[in-house]
């Protein structure tokens, strides 16, 4: 676990998840299941590439934390406050108790401006990075990640999004979670 997660006497976390039935089938049935890279792709279709991006720098930050089991290709999301997860037409929500040794938390306002392209930072440091990018002809930093044009303030933006790992967790309610599979083990009912 990172700085910023909590520390208590309990071995286990509640958090809530949110997944297609087929997923929750796979669970039940083989005790475990992984996220594979191709079904972000497919759902996300032409904004994948600003999923890929954010996961990918996920990724390569979380596995330093946790390491990623080889069957696992991307994380699963999860939320402390089950307002989060909030389940669509074939989903269902479960509640889960994580170990802590198993879950990464952060959080999900962060992570929302990650998968934004934002620049992540103190309210000094996003108008000192705005102002910069204005002067180089960009106008937001979605610009500059879609284009090939601001390798350098694309690079800022990237190195910025290590907030989500740095910084201290905020009230419960903003708890974001992240595991490499779902165990069956860690259901402890539907909602």
């Amino acid at each position: 676990m990172t700085e910023n997660n909590i520390s208590s006497a309990s071995d286990t976390i509640t958090m809530y998840c949110t997944q297609p039935d087929l997923v929750w089938d796979i669970v039940d049935k083989d005790g475990v299941n992984y996220v594979k890279q191709a079904y972000i792709t497919k759902k996300y279709q032409d904004t994948a590439w600003i999923f890929d991006t954010a996961y990918k720098f996920f990724r390569q930050e979380a596995v330093k934390i946790i390491p990623k089991p080889q069957e696992a290709e991307s994380p699963i999301w999860m939320y402390r406050d089950k307002k989060w997860a909030v389940p669509n037409a074939g989903c269902r929500r479960m509640h889960l108790e994580i170990p802590k040794d198993e879950l990464i938390l952060f959080d999900r306002r962060t992570w929302n401006k990650i998968l934004n392209m934002e620049y992540v930072g103190t309210d000094e440091e996003i108008a000192a990075f705005e102002q910069e990018y204005k002067r180089q002809g960009a106008r937001e930093p979605l610009d500059i990640m879609k284009s090939s044009f601001y390798p350098l303030l694309a690079q800022k933006i990237k190195k910025s999004w290590q907030h989500l790992f740095t910084d201290p967790l905020p009230e419960e309610t903003y708890w974001q979670g992240a595991v490499w599979y779902l165990k069956k083990d860690w259901v402890v009912g539907e909602e």
